[in-house]
């Protein structure tokens, strides 16, 4: 076991916060209003949110508790167990995968206000577990 990378998870967590920013920046539009490219920056970045916490979740879990999950469920799962996440954080987070996946593999029936109307309401629990791990980390 290498131990987990403080300058990886800093960096991990700059993309994570990054893509947070500009989907808030988005859906602070009222829906009709944006533009079609608006709508697929938000697809977009939701990828890049999945993206990032799955990177972020497989680098704990493999590099700092030496582990190795198969899937990203598996992988929230045991820092829902390890105490590294919560029940709410670890339901929003396979959310988000599930969200991806959609938009990754299924994107023809993909409905913009429905991703619209669940992003905006926030980020609250990914950005709590996101402290937790910056506190327990030292990033």
């Amino acid at each position: 076991m290498y131990g987990v990378s403080k300058s990886y998870l800093s960096k991990v967590i700059r993309d994570l916060l990054e893509a947070i920013s500009v989907v808030r920046e988005d859906v602070s539009k009222p829906f009709e209003s944006l533009s079609r490219a608006e709508r697929s920056e938000i697809r977009y970045y939701m990828i890049v949110v999945a993206e990032a916490l799955i990177a972020l979740a497989y680098h704990i879990v493999r590099r700092g508790l030496g582990m190795e999950p198969e899937t990203p469920s598996s992988t929230f799962r045991i820092l829902l167990e390890k105490g590294l996440m919560t029940r709410e954080e670890f339901e929003d987070a396979v959310k988000i995968v599930r969200l991806r996946n959609l938009l990754v593999h299924r994107y023809w029936v993909v409905d913009d206000r429905l991703i619209y109307d669940n992003v905006r309401r926030d980020f609250r629990t990914l950005l709590s577990f996101v402290e937790r791990i910056r506190r327990v980390y030292g990033v």
